[in-house]
């Protein structure tokens, strides 16, 4: 009779995912996602093919939390600009999940693709200007690097913000790339 297996599929998606947030993709490895869980590397491969399989698991965990971040709504403060406050928040609060998202080598989706994933990104921006469809692709598009490029600093702690000066900061580009677009004709 063959031995019970021990360590359940699910064990191994939340330990990889926790291994993930709290030591970054580097460390995610059979070797280290077997020593959390406290058995050999055999059980992770019943379970699962390979590690590419294991690490794409705690990644779509890693990504619904970030979906959950971009979607909270701030008080007082518009769904747009919430947005990226709440994208640089997810940077300082989960900066292993942002560098595995953002800052690894590109596995499947260019970073800028994200913004197609969540449509309810366009609509709080169409609904905050009156910028052409064209028009509000480019802000999206411009405000997302802008954005991205603070929460890569915030993420690496090579700049901190005060919550003042993102929203100051947030503020004063979004206006201006929307004063740009409506102006430039």
């Amino acid at each position: 009779m063959p031995p019970k297996i021990k360590t359940s599929k699910e064990q191994i998606a939340n330990t990889a995912f926790e291994l993930l947030q709290k030591e970054g993709l580097p460390s995610l490895s059979a070797k280290n996602l077997a020593k959390k869980l406290n058995c050999s590397t055999q059980p992770l491969f019943w379970w699962y093919e390979n590690m590419d399989e294991i690490k794409e698991v705690a990644l779509m965990r890693a990504y619904g939390l970030f979906k959950e971040y971009l979607s909270e709504d701030i008080q007082g403060v518009n769904a747009y600009k919430a947005i990226g406050i709440n994208y640089i928040r997810f940077a300082n609060r989960e900066k292993q999940l942002f560098k595995a998202l953002f800052m690894s080598e590109k596995k499947s989706k260019d970073t800028l693709e994200v913004i197609n994933d969540f449509p309810f990104i366009y609509d709080a921006l169409m609904s905050q200007s009156s910028l052409s469809h064209e028009d509000a692709k480019k802000v999206m598009r411009e405000m997302w690097l802008f954005s991205h490029g603070i929460a890569t600093m915030v993420a690496t702690d090579t700049a901190s913000f005060s919550q003042e000066e993102i929203y100051d900061m947030l503020t004063e580009t979004f206006k201006g790339l929307v004063l740009y677009h409506t102006q430039k004709k």
